[in-house]
C-alpha cells in the first residue's frame, strides 16, 4: 500500500511540476488530446494540460493519464506494468498490477479515490491502443473521498463515460 501511495504522490507531484512548466504555443491547437467523463450525470473535459506520463517508482512501472477541467477540476488514471493495448484494468482484479487508481479532486479541499465498498461499479480502465507516444482508451467507476475504515463513509462520485486520449512523454 505504501509503493501505490508513493506512486499517487510522485505522479502528482510530477505532473504538476510539469503542467506549471510548460509554455503555451500555438501550435499545441493542433494537437487532438482529450480526456472526458461524466462525473455525477455532469459530462466534464479535462483537456488543459491533458498528457499521459510514464516513470518508475521502486522499480514498478507506472502510467497516468492526467487532466485539468475549466473549473480546476483534476482527473488522474494510474495504470502499472506494462500497459497492453486492448487490456481492461480493473480494481476487481486480483493481481495489483492490473489494478487501476482512479483519482477525481473537484477542488483543493477533496480528493476522491477508488470506492471498493459496491462491486457493482468498481474502477475499471481500458486500453484501446497505446504507442511510444500516444494512449487512448475507457474508463468508469465510483470514487469516494473516505477510505472505509470499520464504519467509515464518505461522498461518492459516479464516473461513466469516461475517455482518453492523450500524448505520453516520460520514460
Amino acid at each position: 500500500m505504501k509503493s501505490i501511495k508513493a506512486i499517487i504522490l510522485l505522479t502528482l507531484t510530477f505532473g504538476v511540476i510539469t503542467l506549471n512548466s510548460c509554455k503555451k504555443d500555438d501550435k499545441e491547437a493542433t494537437v487532438s488530446t482529450s480526456i472526458s467523463a461524466s462525473i455525477d450525470g455532469t459530462a466534464t473535459t479535462f483537456n488543459n494540460n491533458a498528457i499521459g506520463l510514464t516513470g518508475t517508482v521502486g522499480g514498478v512501472k507506472f502510467t497516468s493519464v492526467t487532466g485539468t477541467a475549466s473549473n480546476k477540476a483534476v482527473i488522474s488514471i494510474t495504470l502499472n506494468g506494462t500497459i497492453t493495448a486492448g487490456k481492461t484494468y480493473s480494481a476487481a482484479a486480483a493481481n495489483a498490477n492490473d489494478k487501476p487508481l482512479l483519482l477525481y479532486a473537484p477542488d483543493d479541499n477533496n480528493d476522491y479515490f477508488n470506492d471498493d465498498s459496491n462491486t457493482a461499479k468498481l474502477v475499471s480502465v481500458t486500453v484501446t491502443s497505446i504507442s511510444a507516444t500516444n494512449i487512448q482508451g475507457t474508463f468508469k467507476g465510483n470514487v469516494t473521498n473516505t477510505i472505509s475504515i470499520g464504519n467509515g463513509t464518505g461522498k461518492i462520485k459516479s464516473i461513466t463515460n469516461g475517455k482518453f486520449n492523450v500524448t505520453i512523454t516520460g520514460k
